[in-house]
Order: C-alpha cells, then sequence, then structure tokens
C-alpha cells in the first residue's frame, strides 16, 4: 500500500492535469491562434484554457459539426484576448486538431497522453474532465455564481444540475487525505494495527485484490498516480472489510480479541468513507478510472485498445463507395455512418429530419449464437419523414464486431446523409445532405456490448484480456488482419 502523503497526492494530481494539457496541446503546438498571449490570462491558467478549447473542438467534430460552424464558435468566444484569431488562423487550428483526433482521439499517440485514462471514442469526457478542473480552479477566486455563469457563457454549459455539480468541486479534494498506515501505527493497543495490517495485505486477501485491481486498469499505472494509491487504498480496505466481518463472525461474544477486531474494522470503515469523499469531489472520469473492472469490461477494454491500433493503418478520407449504398463504418475513434437518399423525395425528407431530429436505433438479432445483427435507424413508427435504414453486422467478421463494441461504449452513432449526382458526363459527385448524432440508452448499450463480447470470445476461444496496459488482446491481431478495414464514412465538410 503506498505511503503517500495529502501533499503527493495533490501534487501527482496537478501533474496528471499538467500531462493532460499539454498533450492536448501538442497538437496545435505551432498554430497561431493559441500563441504566446493569444488566450485571454484572466479567465483561468491559459494552458487550461487552451485544451479545453482543444477538446471542444474535437467535440464539436464528433458530433458532425462543419468547419465552419466550429469556426463560428471560436470567432464568437470571449478567451481569445483582443486581436482575435483570424479566419485562416481559426481554421488551420480546427483542422490541426481534426488532424490529431483523425489519428488517435487525442488520446493515446503523443507520448504524454499514452496512458493517462482518456477515451479516444469520448472527446466529451475528456472535455467534461477539463471542464471540471477549470471549475473547481475559477472557484478558489471568484464566487460560485460566477463560476457557473461563466461555465454557462463560456463553456456551453446549461444543464442545472451539471453546473451545481461543476460549481461546488472542491480545487484540491485530496488535500488532508490521511495515511492509513500511519493510524493503524498509532493505535494505543498494537493488536489492532497488527489486525488492520493482516487484513489489508496477504492475510486478508489485500494484496491479491491490488494484484487484480492494478491487471485489469485500461490506463497506464505508471500514470496518474495518485490514483494508483486511491484504487490500492480501495480495494484493499474493501478486502480487509470482508476479511474482518469474517473473523467477528467467528469471534464469540464476549471474546477478549473480538474488541481488537471490532476497532480495527473500525478504522478500515471510517477510511473507505475518507475513499468515498476524496472521489466525491473529484472528476467522473477519475471515478471511472478508479472503478472494479467486470471480467467482460476487461476483456472489453483490450479488444478497443487492439482495434483502435488497427484503425490507425488506415488514412481517414472519405471515398465515395462503389455503390451509393447504406453503410456503417467509422471515422477516426468513432463509429460512423452514412445513410444513403435515392431521389429528391429523400433528400427533403432527410433535410427535414436533421431540423427536427427524433431518429431511434434498434436491434435485431435473434439470439447470442446469431450469425448477423441487423440495426435499423428511423424514426419512431418511420415518421413524418418515412426514412429507415438497415446496417447489416456480420458476427464472424472480428471487425463488424469490433464496431458494435465500438458503438456499445460510445453510446452513440454519428450519421451522414448522403446524395448521389452523376452528371451528364458519367461523373459521380456524392454530397453531403447533414449529419445527424443518434444517441442510444445505457440498456441498448448493454446488450450490444454482451452480444460483440459473445462474437468475439467466440472468435477468440482463449482470450480473456491482456494483462498490462497496452497489451491489447494479441488474440484479436490476426482475425482484425484477416478481415476489411471499416469504411471511411465521414464526408468532407
Amino acid at each position: 500500500m503506498s505511503h503517500s502523503t495529502s501533499g503527493e497526492l495533490t501534487a501527482q494530481r496537478e501533474e496528471w492535469f499538467r500531462e493532460i494539457q499539454e498533450g492536448l496541446l501538442w497538437h496545435v503546438r505551432d498554430v497561431p491562434a493559441l500563441g504566446k498571449d493569444r488566450l485571454r490570462d484572466d479567465l483561468g491558467e491559459p494552458r487550461l484554457i487552451g485544451s479545453m478549447l482543444v477538446a471542444r473542438i474535437a467535440v464539436q467534430l464528433a458530433r458532425g459539426e462543419s468547419t465552419a460552424t466550429i469556426r463560428d464558435m471560436l470567432a464568437a468566444s470571449p478567451l481569445f484576448a483582443a486581436p482575435g484569431p483570424d479566419i485562416e488562423e481559426l481554421t488551420k487550428l480546427i483542422a490541426k486538431v481534426q488532424f490529431g483526433f483523425e489519428h488517435d482521439g487525442l488520446a493515446n499517440t503523443v507520448v504524454v497522453l499514452d496512458g493517462l485514462g482518456l477515451l479516444p471514442w469520448s472527446p466529451e469526457s475528456t472535455y467534461m474532465l477539463l471542464t471540471e478542473h477549470w471549475a473547481a480552479q475559477r472557484g478558489r477566486t471568484v464566487p460560485r455564481a460566477r463560476v457557473e455563469r461563466e461555465l454557462c457563457e463560456l463553456w456551453d454549459t446549461a444543464d442545472l444540475r451539471v453546473l451545481a455539480a461543476h460549481s461546488s468541486l472542491p480545487a484540491f479534494p485530496l488535500e488532508g487525505y490521511p495515511d492509513l498506515w500511519e493510524k493503524l501505527k498509532a493505535e494505543p493497543d498494537f493488536r489492532v494495527g497488527n489486525a488492520g495490517a493482516m487484513t489489508l495485505t496477504q492475510r486478508g486477501g489485500g494484496d491479491q485484490a491490488w494484484e487484480r485491481w492494478m491487471a485489469t486498469r485500461p490506463w497506464s499505472t505508471l500514470k496518474a498516480r495518485h490514483l494508483v494509491t486511491l484504487g490500492g487504498d480501495l480495494v484493499r480496505c474493501q478486502a480487509a472489510r470482508r476479511a474482518l466481518g469474517r473473523l467477528l463472525d467467528q469471534a464469540p461474544p464476549g471474546d477478549e480479541f473480538r474488541g481488537v477486531l471490532e476497532r480495527a474494522a473500525e478504522i478500515i470503515q471510517e477510511h473507505l468513507e475518507r475513499i468515498a469523499l476524496a472521489v466525491e469531489g473529484m472528476s467522473a472520469i477519475e471515478y471511472e478510472l478508479l472503478r472494479e473492472r467486470s471480467k467482460d469490461e476487461h476483456f472489453q477494454d483490450g479488444c478497443l485498445a487492439t482495434f483502435q491500433k488497427h484503425l490507425l493503418k488506415q488514412y481517414q478520407i472519405f471515398s465515395p463507395f462503389l455503390e451509393h449504398a447504406t453503410t456503417h463504418g467509422t471515422w477516426g475513434p468513432l463509429p460512423w455512418w452514412s445513410i444513403a437518399l435515392h431521389d429528391e423525395r429523400e433528400r427533403q425528407a432527410a433535410e427535414e429530419l436533421l431540423v427536427r431530429g427524433g431518429m431511434q436505433i434498434s436491434i435485431n438479432a435473434k439470439n447470442h449464437d446469431a450469425d448477423e445483427l441487423v440495426i435499423t435507424c428511423q424514426e419512431p413508427g418511420l415518421g413524418p419523414s418515412g426514412l429507415a435504414a438497415r446496417f447489416c453486422f456480420d458476427l464472424r467478421d472480428a471487425v463488424h464486431a469490433c464496431e458494435l463494441l465500438l458503438l456499445a461504449r460510445r453510446q452513440s452513432v454519428a450519421v451522414d446523409f448522403l446524395t448521389e449526382h452523376i452528371d451528364e458526363w458519367d461523373d459521380r459527385e456524392v454530397n453531403l445532405v447533414g449529419t445527424l448524432d443518434i444517441s442510444m440508452g445505457g440498456d441498448m448499450g448493454a446488450t450490444l456490448a454482451d452480444i460483440a463480447t459473445h462474437a468475439l470470445r467466440r472468435l477468440m476461444s482463449n482470450a480473456s484480456g491482456s494483462a498490462f496496459y497496452g497489451d491489447g488482446n494479441p488474440e484479436l491481431e490476426p482475425l482484425l488482419a484477416l478481415s476489411r478495414l471499416p469504411e471511411i464514412c465521414r464526408h468532407p465538410r
């Protein structure tokens, strides 16, 4: 168990945030728009502000927003010092972020970012992480009401619950975090300390719990050291609580040693409460990185890590498909689909649907052992547009199964609506009508994850997941190599 002081933990957490910011800014290191003195310094530390802008651009790209729309958002931002960047500078900034996102989701290939726990398929989680950090730091110098107003005005945070949660975060949630070993050593009855120490380590299953937790992290335990300490304390204390509970069940009433066990259990419980208090003041993504993962989740983590590397083998350039057909595929680290429109009626219906929204996803698989899964996109009851699209996934194909797993993790997909025009010289042109970001509920995401996991386990009979971060799932690599790479479905905009 780590013996880091609360000051060391706070410093480690600050270092983690610094590495994330530096890694994101590395992608735009030569872009004038975020150069020295181009950002205001009265709204937060410029490095943090710059990295938040990078993450926000990535979120907009993931939703299918055009360069012009994102540029307008940046041009209207009060975060830039006067005179603000011109159109050319903003366009270059967006292009650099897009290039980085296409090649690693702004999460992995840069050495500084690799292993920090950012999710390439969720730029939204990175943006929220930095927004939470900004709000906590901002709250040190301005009233809470102003933090909430600036979250809304500067960072487009409108949800009242999110505003309240962000503005109440402490700047240093690990300040005052106690050293459990020191507390056990300070007990007047040395037997209490010994009982606690034994259950926290080998005798109580603490060592085994710690090793299992470390082996299932989807991030590098050489980084985010504050999470390593907290996670170690958490799983060891949980194991110790279980072990002490068993011992207390066996100890007869009135036994002298029962009081020792009760005091040790009390100390362990108090520390678990301190861990919960610390985690409550941290970001949502830190909680996600800390929590224990099931065997299926660990297996999925390895598959996704391998699949993400596989996706980097192709250029992220859209090419019109041989046939004008509805297609599922990817763009960068994201699932991305396209729906082919075949006549003027369908084009007009799509334009109306893009304004109205409301398209939903449904799935159809006979059972977990089926060889095919069909996903349908349509308005409820076919709706006013009458548009519907079917996407077929071959569950015997490793790439298709990984696409489904990626979709399950992201729980949304951007869908391009495309028209085809062939002129009098038989030249073919494919045009983008618009993009709709379709979300699915957690239940459907869980169902898709189950189906994809079952399919991948069927393809890899002995795979269980990687032993260490970065190993991915070696058994998956040859299967992916035998399959076609996914189509790049994002039309230029």
